[in-house]
């Protein structure tokens, strides 16, 4: 697939009107109090399919420069962790799994993960991805937050699982669990057959086309990443503090264009069309969303769904963490649309307010 990496908005004027919008939204939060405002944003777009499909494009915006400024001018190819985005490639492969009868969705998970044999009742795969498993997280933990910002070790995963136990909210009721996507790749690396970076190369990245798309593991694996500030690390650089052990289910990096290649490539090429409709076929998650772009949330099989016909249909992730937030979506139609956001902060608002703007303006096309 092509891409132009300064967007050449002057040439397509379709795409000159959508950057001026976007970069309006940018000015509109410039006076926003987040601490990391975002100043240098990589917007990857898909359209259509087959023979009409137009090569994904990246348009790079920039707000003000900032010590992030100087990357501008290659931000296209360069890879960004993609944090929770990382649950939509985790889903996917798992589907890739079901198709061949590898594992159950709608079978005792306890078959696959042994861990959840203690508990009371049994819970499915499917509830798993879903996060109505009654599984716990750790995002509201204190030490887990004092252990990442001291720029500690990640904790192991049976450490993760010993400080959070696997009793949470009653099964049924939607309670977003890192723990559950945790066991999730455990139950791909046992019924895979191979560490769970290969099972993801093999399952998503290399059917998908995400050439720059790979699981990291290690600190040195972030050299050479889009990074901005984090006010976790205050004026450290997160390359250099962070471990992306610290996100417990594994997380990929990969260029924008690669994200967008990704939510644009799940198909009924890639998986059987039951499954796809199963992916995305979200059940409410509450709201509302202050700030955030959702009139109806839901959530899939590693999907975050928008269910209001009138505000979407739309699907896909937003991910976020220390210096960079991502967010990628697919909307439907006559010609479809996928994009995918990257911007140099922690403003996961935003990214979600720009890409709904991108498919919104293009996806009647």
């Amino acid at each position: 697939m092509g891409k132009d990496r300064n967007g050449a908005a002057g040439a397509d004027p379709e795409l000159a009107v959508l950057t001026a919008a976007l970069a309006g939204l940018l000015e509109e939060d410039s006076a926003s109090p987040a601490p990391a405002s975002t100043a240098l944003v990589a917007i990857a777009i898909a359209r259509g399919r087959g023979a009409d499909a137009e090569p994904v494009r990246t348009l790079i915006l920039r707000r003000r420069a900032t010590r992030s400024g100087a990357a501008g001018k290659d931000l296209a190819d360069r890879r960004a962790l993609v944090y929770s985005l990382t649950k939509t490639i985790l889903a996917a492969a798992v589907l890739r799994l079901v198709a061949r009868g590898v594992v159950e969705l709608d079978g005792p998970a306890e078959r696959w993960l042994p861990e959840l044999a203690g508990r009371p009742g049994s819970v499915t795969v499917a509830q798993i991805l879903t996060h109505r498993a009654g599984l716990p997280d750790y995002g509201g933990q204190a030490d887990y937050h004092a252990a990442v910002a001291a720029g500690a070790a990640p904790w192991s995963g049976d450490g993760f699982l010993a400080r959070c136990g696997l009793e949470g909210p009653p099964v049924g009721s939607f309670a977003y669990s890192n723990i559950g996507y945790l066991l999730i790749g455990r139950l791909l690396e046992r019924t895979g057959g191979a560490p769970l970076a290969e099972v993801l190369a093999r399952e998503v990245f290399a059917p998908l086309g995400l050439a720059s798309a790979s699981l990291l593991r290690d600190r040195t694996d972030l050299d050479g990443l889009f990074f901005g500030p984090s006010p976790a690390f205050g004026g450290a650089a997160v390359a250099e503090a962070y471990h992306p052990g610290w996100v417990s289910h594994g997380v990929a990096a990969m260029t924008a264009a690669d994200a967008c290649r990704l939510i644009h490539g799940l198909t009924e090429e890639y998986l059987p069309g039951p499954l796809l409709r199963r992916m995305r076929d979200g059940l409410p998650v509450g709201g509302p969303m202050g700030g955030r772009p959702w009139v109806e949330p839901s959530y899939g099989l590693g999907m975050m769904v928008e269910l209001d016909p009138a505000a979407g249909p739309y699907w896909g992730h937003t991910g976020g963490g220390p210096g960079v937030t991502p967010a990628a979506y697919h909307a439907p139609g006559p010609v479809p649309v996928s994009v995918a956001v990257f911007l140099d902060g922690e403003d996961g608002n935003l990214a979600e307010w720009m890409a709904v703007e991108v498919l919104h303006r293009l996806r009647s096309r």
